[in-house]
């Protein structure tokens, strides 16, 4: 067995049969939008399945996809006619600071975010690309969380690439919801979780594999190896601190069901 270990989510993607969609990925309301080029390849194969359904990036979602600063005018929009009855509500309102300025100095609290996605467990978290960055093909990627000020957005990870490695890892993983084994034993793939012995079975070089830290669990890393002559995809989880092996999921696909 010939195992690969570093690859983007595109085209693990494409190597699992996936086509890249000929419909539009954004809907005329978000005209505006330029994606950057990792995100839309993304998109332009990941709209063609549910797998995504459950997962931290906008994709059956992807009409959410806008900026942060068209975010806030719908919340001022929403809130200010409290504000005049309620001083006490315009002074928490996180949207009242940006209510007294003009649009054009927003930037001088916050830089502008395109926001494309958000913890599909409980929502708390939105993850962004900062807009001076939209001009790059694989620019970092940011989040902030709803306890943290507005203007508080942290590097999440380095790269579009890196982000969505890290979604498509804990997707597979099945750590909060059944989606990958649901969707991909629909499209003809088999699921279960491998022991040990099972798993020794594949040699497979685990130095080799990029590890991602999960978002689900705080304490783990994930990574994938996929063997395109077999069509058998792994995603392995492993304790962060020791490097222990938790567990592994193996998916595996007859060769000619394509």
């Amino acid at each position: 067995m010939s195992f690969k270990y570093n690859f983007t989510v595109t085209e693990i993607l494409e190597k699992m049969g996936y086509k890249k969609s000929r419909d539009n990925i954004l809907n005329d309301q978000q005209k505006g939008i330029v994606l950057p080029a990792v995100l839309n390849d993304f998109l332009s194969f990941a709209i063609n399945t549910s797998l995504f359904s459950t997962s931290d990036v906008w994709v059956q979602t992807r009409s959410l996809i806008g900026f942060l600063y068209d975010d806030i005018e719908e919340n001022i929009e929403d809130e200010k006619e409290y504000w005049g009855k309620d001083n006490r509500a315009a002074e928490d309102s996180k949207y009242y600071q940006f209510y007294k300025l003009p649009k054009e100095q927003w930037k001088g609290i916050v830089p502008n975010y395109l926001l494309i996605g958000s913890d599909f467990a409980a929502g708390v978290i939105e993850f962004g690309v900062c807009i001076t960055d939209l001009d790059k093909n694989d620019p970092p990627v940011y989040m902030n969380h709803e306890n943290d000020s507005i203007c508080e957005w942290k590097l999440y990870t380095n790269s579009l690439s890196e982000f969505l490695m890290l979604v498509f890892c804990d997707v597979l993983s099945c750590e909060m919801y059944d989606t990958a084994m649901d969707t991909l034993e629909k499209n003809g793939w088999d699921a279960g979780i491998l022991s040990e012995d099972e798993l020794n079975v594949y040699e497979i070089d685990f130095d080799s594999m990029d590890k991602h830290p999960s978002f689900y669990d705080g304490n783990a890393l994930l990574g994938c190896a996929y063997d395109e002559d077999n069509h058998i995809l792994l995603v392995v989880k492993f304790d962060e601190n020791s490097g222990e092996i938790l567990n592994c999921i193996a998916y595996s696909k007859e060769c000619d069901e394509e």
